[in-house]
């Protein structure tokens, strides 16, 4: 027979509603300011990086830019690296390295050159609350997405779509949504 659960006390109670008024209350204020930008942003159909194809994650060896480096001319970018190569800065700490693959020997490649590693990598959560290593998450892919060339050389998924993976990997976020517009 199970455990008897013990009901919360009136304080136990009281906090949670507290908890739960103030969350709701800043959900509200974030979007009464976002304003015009929180209904656009809610009429976006996310796109999930992750079921675009199969996805493989790597850990990497070298640094991110090194590694993002070494893919330049195979992949095309996507999510936090796309942000960081366009505007400089992404919106995930993770330092992961997210690309759109064609040939899984762009990653055998890479692994020969010793920028990761050889093994797939246990952890494939695309976005981790955790702290963990930084990894190449390659989605390989049969065609790769429609993308712009930055004058770094690099490809990155176009706007819309980076707005739709943005929405898809973390939820409607007007922050993050103010971000990538």
């Amino acid at each position: 027979m199970g455990e008897l659960r013990r009901a919360p006390t009136a304080e136990e109670r009281l906090a949670q509603l507290e908890r739960d008024r103030a969350r709701l209350n800043r959900e509200r204020l974030l979007r009464e300011v976002a304003g015009p930008r929180w209904r656009r942003m809610v009429r976006v159909i996310p796109l999930l990086f992750e079921r675009q194809g199969v996805l493989e994650a790597r850990r990497l060896l070298a640094d991110r830019d090194t590694v993002t480096a070494a893919l330049r001319d195979d992949a095309v970018f996507a999510l936090d690296t796309a942000l960081r190569l366009a505007r400089g800065h992404g919106f995930l700490a993770g330092g992961d390295v997210h690309a759109y693959v064609r040939e899984r020997a762009a990653i055998e490649r890479l692994a020969a050159l010793g920028l990761v590693a050889n093994q797939p990598h246990a952890d494939a959560v695309l976005v981790r609350p955790w702290p963990g290593p930084p990894r190449l998450l390659a989605c390989l892919v049969d065609v790769l997405p429609p993308s712009r060339t930055l004058p770094s050389g690099h490809r990155v998924v176009e706007a819309d779509r980076l707005v739709r993976e943005l929405i898809g990997a973390v939820g409607p976020r007007a922050d993050l949504y103010a971000l990538a517009e």
